[in-house]
């Protein structure tokens, strides 16, 4: 887990010139964006919603489900992402968009979804647990939209993105670093993690993380929906947590201000770190809070004595689903 965690960056990297030459569908009045897939397949559709949100004007959503939404069409763009070709509900969904469009684009390092021979496919390397090859995941996904003209000019985000996160692999990788630091606060502790709406799938990724590979239970919420209710609920039942808000400079200056009175309110009964994001571009910016939270998972299995890589629940499941 350590090596890939390193070697995260080069993700990015490869997964560019994987995709620079795979044929893409044309489409002349897109009606919408949609990703199907499931776990750490899914993560980077949610991440690429809310990196599109300003700049397209088309819906962009993520399917995490046996079906389709009833609004796809001939317009349609699907990203089908599997990263082991094999997940039951994301190949449920791709065929039955099969019968809705031909821009179909599958993301997976082989199995099912590649024997069903897609016309657009971009095939990724196998060897990975799925929530580890997120940057294979995510990148075709905009490399694709550049070729077919959804968004334009990624060259630079990308290099930021590749530029920071590589700075950051063998820093992050100390027991001197932020991550650790975070990974001794949350050890014992229920961790919590808010955001704003923007940065939702980047919270949610610290907490799915913290699930898998530090195998603890984790909650994330955003600002301003969980004022209007789960403020409320601190201090029943009484549990030994650890909230960490994650900031960025986007954020809307209320936001800002509820993040502030929330803190004041909250601190009679968990302990608070923000965590500000750091970078250029939103996608540097996204990437890197993604990078810290892979790391301070990472760091808390360490702490807790355990391996952060197997998943035996998971696939405990899987095989009882075959049967």
């Amino acid at each position: 887990m350590k090596e890939v965690l390193i070697d995260f960056p080069t993700q990015f990297e490869d997964a560019i010139k994987a995709t620079q030459n795979v044929k893409v569908p044309e489409v002349k009045n897109p009606a919408n964006i949609v990703g199907c897939g499931m776990g750490g397949s899914a993560i980077s559709g949610d991440l690429l919603a809310k990196y599109l949100a300003d700049k397209v004007e088309i819906p962009v959503i993520v399917n995490r489900d046996y079906t389709a939404p009833k609004f796809v069409n001939e317009n349609s763009i699907v990203f089908v992402s599997s990263y082991s070709g094999n997940t039951e509900e994301t190949l449920s969904a791709y065929k039955e968009v099969c019968k809705k469009t031909k821009n179909i684009i599958c993301i997976t390092s082989g199995g099912e979804v590649e024997r069903l021979n897609p016309p657009y496919l971009v095939k990724v390397p196998a060897g990975y647990q799925p929530r580890c090859a997120s940057g294979w995941m995510f990148t075709p996904m905009l490399v694709v939209l550049e070729k077919m003209g959804i968004i334009k000019d990624i060259t630079s985000e990308l290099k930021e993105t590749i530029t920071n996160l590589r700075n950051l692999a063998q820093e992050f990788s100390k027991e001197n670093s932020l991550p650790f630091s975070i990974a001794q606060k949350l050890l014992n502790k229920f961790p919590i993690i808010y955001s704003d709406s923007q940065f939702e799938p980047v919270a949610k990724r610290w907490a799915t993380q913290l699930n898998e590979n530090a195998k603890v239970l984790a909650h994330f919420n955003v600002f301003p929906e969980l004022n209007h209710n789960e403020i409320v609920g601190f201090e029943n039942p009484k549990i030994d947590s650890m909230l960490l808000i994650l900031t960025d400079k986007s954020y809307n200056k209320r936001v800002f201000k509820r993040i502030e009175i929330t803190s004041r309110i909250l601190a009679p009964y968990v302990g608070i770190k923000e965590i500000a994001s750091k970078g250029d571009s939103l996608l540097a910016r996204m990437f890197y809070l993604v990078y810290l939270g892979d790391w301070a998972s990472y760091w808390l299995a360490i702490l807790r004595g355990i391996d952060p890589t197997p998943v035996e629940r998971i696939q405990g499941l899987k095989k009882e689903l075959e049967k």
